[in-house]
């Protein structure tokens, strides 16, 4: 039964006057992607057009939006709210995401709030670029995560994967039985994860392990042979669709504390994934990365579209890029040269 119909099916508002005021809080999320056109008014931190600014303009509205909820969509309850806040990332100088947060303390939520605030400020944005261009896709207009009622949206749960299910040919000996700490490499990357994630599974090929150290490790078996790291990633997220993934691979030699606490303190809601960036080449290290459930819908479609490489898929998508806390933090393992220089080197710490 629709909530907002009284007895007699007419339209009312939800009684809330015998719940118990609580601590309230949504935060919701817009991705705007702007046209090249817009490129040349990038000032800094900001848009700036005839206007004035774009992205100063655009909080002012949507807090406003905010504030206004009750007045703009039926049946919404005026809210005493304690917080509103937005945040504004450029992954790059085209793609904007908007977030806004809001607290209060009530007998109702405030997701509508947060929603209609950021979907205010994403409305504002197009308003003062349209004249440079109307090529504006605003997208993915959606609730994040909510708490304080009976029906939280929180983050999704937290697991950790080790892949392990390469052949190891350049190094001509398998990478995840290597010592550099005194044990298995994939037995440390293992324990690693096991200090920040709920659960923590090794990744490999049908009965790889048998026989050996790792033999006892909690093991996802990929699905599907022949599709390299892609078949570990898409195995772990159809077993787990709800959970984050904080993945390494185990050619990743110097990973430590320091790097999986980094990694995880820049995680931004609502991205595909958040990677360190190859301090060479730019591009994301699609093995040493947190992945939301929604990268199981783009693996999934460069399944089928025969793209197999994690990297040139999340270079298509929104990918959170952060730098690697020190030179050497990601290096790859991946020859018996590669071992030597990173065994001898003070990386490991």
């Amino acid at each position: 039964m629709l909530s907002h119909f009284d007895r007699r099916q007419q339209p009312a508002m939800v009684d809330v006057s015998a719940k118990a005021p609580t601590e309230r809080r949504a935060l919701a999320q817009s991705i705007i992607q702007l046209p090249p056109e817009l490129a040349p008014y990038w000032r800094g931190a900001d848009f700036i057009l005839k206007k004035g600014p774009v992205l100063q303009t655009a909080i002012i509205a949507g807090t406003m939006a905010v504030k206004k909820t009750a007045e703009l969509i039926p049946f919404c309850h005026s809210l005493p709210l304690e917080d509103c806040r937005f945040t504004v990332e450029t992954p790059d100088p085209l793609t904007l995401i908007l977030q806004c947060e809001v607290k209060t303390t009530a007998k109702t939520g405030v997701e509508m709030e947060a929603l209609c605030g950021v979907s205010v400020a994403a409305l504002t944005v197009y308003d003062m670029c349209k004249s440079v261009s109307k090529q504006i896709l605003i997208r993915e207009t959606r609730l994040l995560e909510k708490s304080g009622g009976k029906s939280d949206v929180e983050a999704p749960p937290l697991y950790g994967l080790v892949l392990t299910g390469g052949q190891s040919r350049r190094m001509g000996q398998d990478k995840a039985l290597m010592d550099y700490r005194g044990r298995p490499h994939a037995q440390y990357l293992y324990d690693l994860l096991s200090q920040y994630c709920e659960k923590v599974f090794i990744s490999a090929r049908p009965r790889q392990w048998q026989g050996t150290v790792l033999e006892s490790l909690p093991t996802l078996p990929d699905r599907e042979e022949n599709l390299g790291p892609l078949g570990g990633l898409l195995t772990a997220l159809s077993a787990y669709p709800q959970a984050n993934w904080l993945v390494l691979a185990c050619d990743l030699a110097a990973v430590d504390d320091e790097i999986i606490e980094n990694l995880l303190n820049q995680v931004r809601p609502g991205a595909v994934a958040t990677c360190y960036q190859n301090p060479e080449g730019g591009f994301p290290e699609a093995l040493c990365a947190v992945y939301t459930p929604q990268a199981l819908t783009l693996f999934q479609r460069g399944r089928q579209a025969g793209i197999l490489c994690p990297v040139k898929l999340l270079q298509l998508a929104d990918c959170h890029l952060i730098p690697a806390p020190h030179p050497g933090a990601i290096a790859n393992a991946n020859t018996p040269e590669d071992y030597e220089n990173i065994s001898g080197a003070q990386i490991l710490r």
